[in-house]
């Protein structure tokens, strides 16, 4: 079952998840608290996929750097039956390098959606050295939501300000959601052509 804040991020993605377009690639952001970021959720309908084998490829951590763009390094610290914990660096366009470590969890059928959301491991990430893969994040939530018609892909995170300064942490931020919408679209069609392939 999910933490708390990952069962809250959830219920703010599925307020927002109908009213999206059903024609074409949309997405939608909102403001959640006193964040620095807004939270971002991208929809692709029409499209014709496996939910199962989609759930298979994004608990496959490991394979992701071959597989997902931006994905410089993963490193697994825990896998279970329906989760894994592992350590991500990313290098992601304006922003630069990012990392965290993270919950991964199948969350099964929510709302006739398969589901799988993670939440940071706040420890984990706190000890990662910023001098090696960037940036930590003083949050990271996200989900994927996926029927046989249309992948959904949600994410809420920001880098640790202190990792940063004020003028890069400026930058990122104002960064950050200015290239939600290509970094939403290009993860669900990565994982789509993943999937597909596999």
């Amino acid at each position: 079952m999910a933490d708390a804040a990952l069962e809250d991020f959830l219920s703010r993605v599925n307020e927002h998840l109908p009213g999206l377009s059903r024609d074409k690639f949309s997405n939608d952001s909102w403001r959640y608290q006193d964040r620095p970021t807004s939270e971002g959720l991208g929809l692709k309908p029409g499209v014709s996929v496996d939910p199962e084998k989609v759930v298979a490829c994004i608990l496959d951590v490991e394979a992701y750097k071959e597989n997902v763009k931006y994905v410089e390094e993963v490193t697994v610290t825990e896998r279970g039956d329906n989760y894994v914990i592992y350590t991500q660096k990313v290098k992601l366009p304006v922003l630069g390098g990012l990392q965290f470590s993270i919950k991964l969890e199948d969350l099964g059928e929510i709302n006739g959606y398969r589901v799988v959301g993670w939440n940071q491991d706040d420890a984990l990430t706190e000890a990662l050295d910023k001098k090696h893969g960037g940036a930590r994040t003083e949050y990271n939530l996200g989900a994927w939501l996926v029927k046989p018609d249309e992948v959904a892909y949600a994410l809420s995170a920001v880098p640790l300000k202190k990792d940063v300064g004020s003028l890069k942490y400026a930058v990122m931020t104002k960064g950050a959601d200015a290239t939600a919408s290509s970094v939403l679209s290009d993860n669900i069609d990565a994982m789509i052509e993943w999937a597909n392939r596999a």
